[in-house]
C-alpha cells in the first residue's frame, strides 16, 4: 500500500476527500490535494500547438490541420495571400519540417507547392531547384502522381501522390 502524505499529515482537521489506491483510506487532505493538483498541472502542463506565421529567412510559413486536395490547398493558401510551400534549399526544407512539428507535435505527411505537367514546378512560381525525393521518387504510379507532398515515410522525405488525395498542408508568403 502506498500512501502519500505531506509533513504533519494526516492531522484530521480539515475536510477529507477520499483517494486511494486499494484498501479506501485517504492520501492527502483536500487542500493539500489541491496543491498537488496546481503542482502537477505546471510540470506536466500540455504543450501547447502553433498554428500561427513562422519566419523563416523573407519568408513566413503556416501549417494547416484541414485534409485537402492538393488544389483546394492552393486555393486556400492564394486567399491567404500565399502559395503552397516552395523548398528552395535543405535549411528551408527543415524550417517546414519545423513549422509542422510545432503544431502537430509529430512530422506529418502534408502538401507543399510542387507539381508536374512533364517537368516539376512550385506554385509559387519558384524554380524547382531542391527537392529531398525518398528512395525511388518521384515514380508517378499509373501515371496519376503529380503532387507532392513531405514527411512521408520514417525518411520524412518527398513523395508525388495523386492531387485528389487529402493531407493538411503549409502555405509560404514573403515576410512581412
Amino acid at each position: 500500500m502506498l500512501f502519500l502524505y505531506f509533513v504533519n499529515e494526516p492531522n484530521n482537521k480539515t475536510t477529507f476527500l477520499s483517494y486511494s489506491l486499494s484498501s479506501g483510506e485517504h492520501l492527502a487532505e483536500k487542500r493539500f490535494f489541491r496543491h498537488i493538483w496546481h503542482f502537477f498541472r505546471k510540470v506536466f502542463k500540455p504543450r501547447r500547438r502553433y498554428l500561427g506565421w513562422t519566419t523563416h529567412g523573407n519568408r513566413q510559413y503556416r501549417y494547416f490541420p484541414h485534409h485537402v486536395t492538393w488544389a483546394q490547398a492552393q486555393r486556400f493558401c492564394e486567399s491567404q495571400n500565399a502559395n503552397l510551400a516552395s523548398v528552395r534549399n535543405l535549411g528551408e526544407y527543415q524550417a517546414i519540417q519545423r513549422v509542422i512539428y510545432r503544431a502537430t507535435f509529430n512530422y506529418v505527411p502534408a502538401w507543399i507547392g510542387g507539381s508536374d505537367k512533364g517537368y516539376w514546378f512550385w506554385s509559387d512560381g519558384t524554380p524547382f531547384r531542391y527537392a529531398n525525393w525518398c528512395r525511388g521518387e518521384p515514380n508517378n504510379v499509373w501515371g496519376m502522381e503529380h503532387c507532392l507532398h513531405m514527411n512521408w515515410t520514417g525518411n520524412r522525405c518527398m513523395n508525388d501522390i495523386p492531387c485528389h488525395n487529402q493531407y493538411p498542408f503549409v502555405c509560404v508568403r514573403k515576410r512581412r
